[in-house]
């Protein structure tokens, strides 16, 4: 094995360990096994997530692999400028954070904000013959979770210690080896389409789709499950259509598929009347205190004097805001990361903070299929009423990876075919 192929395989090895300690080592679960990552003590070492130590060696080992690290990043970032764009607006606002409130914030804007562009360029510079691996990688990952969450949730037991936001309430909620029910059935619901375009069997991925699904009624995530069915369901019912009309159905594959619908929404409701599952969701589909918080959060803005509005406020001081609003801060915060990211930032930071977001749909909606174009809708109008972005998280990191990950060949981003750098020069 050549020098160069023996570091495509270091590259991927690291990229595909960075992936899986991501999505099987949560908050609670570091903590447990004694790092602080989420905790507020510890060294600055441990407050990034040892999955994202993993893809910056990924990253380097991958930028080597083609001759000149600093040559062929540059050349990356000419040929995706959104994903460009993206990272230089988020080291706008880690610097703003820095200037304005010091090493408080620092760890969530690295380990959330600019984990996803690493992995995007990771992922360009491993080329074509890696995306597929990394897809089927991360949804075979997901599917585990999925089956860990309804085992869970039958045994009435958690796999690994709560959070204190999850103990006392009414309904048993699954956290699986993501840690949180929110956190679990946004990344869910966003990546379930992804199962339809992996090159497995027709069967498995039917079965796999239906295990996700039946995996957010274990999560018991109201928006997240009735959000994903009114797109996904749209969507499929638009396509469908105009592929019948186009006449690419025969009589038997829409009568087929009819019936098939029918008896998974029978299946599903025999399974939820005979087990419970899903008690929390059928049980509370209506307004109540839950969702009259995600209204209530605009009040924080009141909280706001003189020149918090441009510079912002520390994370701590957001903390005594919640507070002062009335908030639990044992089960409720201020769920709404737009507005989170508002009160962090202020308005200096805030500018970059949403353009930089805007660069990254972009991104995703461009390179992505149509079915993944809906998720990343999904998962940001989701995100939008939860605090799952105001925080560590690995969640949009796996939505970008998965979203350029099962991108048509054509479309999405690849830097293996770059030419080789060598210490400046073309080679």
């Amino acid at each position: 094995m050549s020098r160069r192929a023996r570091s495509d395989e270091l590259a991927w090895w690291l990229f595909a360990a960075s992936l899986t300690l991501s999505m099987t080592l949560s908050a609670q679960a570091l903590l447990a096994l004694g790092m602080p990552y989420d905790a507020p003590y510890g060294p600055p070492i441990a407050k990034l997530h040892p999955g994202s130590w993993l893809l910056v060696l990924a990253w380097l080992c991958a930028l080597a692999r083609h001759g000149n690290p600093l040559a062929v990043q540059l050349e990356a970032a000419r040929r995706e400028p959104l994903a460009t764009a993206y990272i230089v607006c988020m080291g706008l606002v880690f610097f703003w954070t820095i200037y304005r409130h010091g090493s408080s914030g620092a760890a969530y804007i690295l380990q959330t904000l600019w984990m996803p562009a690493l992995a995007i360029f990771t992922l360009g510079l491993l080329g074509a013959s890696r995306r597929q691996q990394t897809a089927q990688l991360v949804m075979a990952l997901l599917c585990l979770n999925a089956a860990l969450a309804l085992g869970e949730y039958f045994l009435k037991a958690h796999l690994v210690p709560i959070s204190a936001d999850q103990e006392g309430t009414e309904y048993f909620r699954s956290s699986a080896l993501l840690g949180h029910p929110l956190l679990n059935a946004n990344v869910t619901m966003a990546l379930l389409p992804a199962v339809m375009l992996l090159p497995w069997r027709l069967a498995w991925r039917l079965l796999a789709g239906l295990l996700l699904l039946c995996s957010m009624l274990a999560f018991g995530a109201r928006t997240a499950l009735v959000t994903g069915l009114l797109v996904y369901g749209a969507h499929a019912a638009v396509q469908g259509t105009v592929n019948a009309l186009r006449g690419r159905y025969s009589y038997l594959q829409l009568t087929g598929t009819l019936a098939g619908v029918m008896l998974v929404g029978a299946a599903l409701a025999g399974t939820v009347l005979a087990t419970g599952l899903g008690e929390r969701i059928f049980s509370n589909l209506k307004w109540d205190n839950s969702a009259n918080v995600r209204l209530k959060v605009w009040e924080a803005f009141d909280f706001l004097h003189g020149s918090d509005w441009w510079l912002g406020v520390p994370p701590s001081q957001i903390d005594r805001i919640a507070v002062a609003m009335g908030l639990d801060p044992r089960y409720e915060a201020i769920e709404n990361f737009w507005i989170y990211a508002y009160l962090q930032f202020g308005a200096i930071g805030f500018v970059p903070f949403i353009v930089g977001m805007a660069c990254l749909i972009a991104l995703l909606i461009k390179h992505g299929q149509p079915a993944m174009r809906g998720a990343v809708f999904v998962f940001f109008a989701v995100a939008s009423t939860a605090n799952a972005l105001s925080s560590k998280t690995v969640s949009l990191t796996l939505l970008a990876v998965v979203t350029l990950a099962t991108a048509a060949p054509r479309r999405a981003p690849d830097f293996a075919a770059s030419p080789t750098y060598r210490f400046g020069r073309l080679s």
